[in-house]
């Protein structure tokens, strides 16, 4: 079974690593930045969270950064663009989760186990809530609603908890 392609979320911006003056970079709340996205008609899903030493909260940023990693572009004041450097120890500017690399993983596993295999089941629950992840990300949600997770996980490992627990009392 082939799974779906896994795009990754924009990474978490370090503000202590951006060189310059980022006093015009618009930060927020996500809900604010969200209608200064619609004024400006930007996609919902440029909305990222940062990170500093004394705070945290979510800024507007490009997507240019998937081709120059030294540098970001975000949203200022001005109601334009802007691009950052990084500064030489920036190294820690990345995503948390390279999505492709977790897809190739898991398709790897699953093909090493057979099908109805627990592995294989737990592979391929893992790989359905992540896909939940990133549609959630792309959405521009912060949160994902649990019920699908739960109808994902009850529908894929229900009968493997229900064959242990059946095996356990026999003993």
């Amino acid at each position: 079974m082939r799974h779906a392609t896994l795009t990754p979320p924009h990474r978490t911006v370090p503000m202590d690593y951006v060189d310059g003056d980022t006093s015009n970079v618009v930060r927020g709340f996500r809900y604010d930045l969200a209608a200064l996205c619609r004024e400006h008609h930007i996609p919902r899903k440029y909305i990222t969270p940062y990170v500093s030493r004394w705070n945290r909260g979510f800024v507007i940023q490009g997507t240019d950064y998937i081709t120059d990693r030294t540098s970001v572009i975000l949203w200022t004041r001005q109601g334009r663009w802007q691009k950052f450097r990084l500064k030489a120890g920036a190294a820690e500017y990345r995503t948390l989760m390279d999505l492709r690399d977790y897809s190739q993983l898991l398709e790897a596993i699953e093909a090493d186990y057979p099908p109805g295999s627990l592995t294989a089941e737990l592979t391929a629950t893992l790989t359905q809530i992540l896909q939940l992840w990133v549609a959630a990300k792309e959405q521009g949600q912060n949160s994902l609603d649990l019920r699908p997770v739960d109808e994902i996980v009850a529908a894929r490992l229900n009968p493997f908890v229900r064959a242990w627990l059946d095996n356990k009392r026999d003993w």
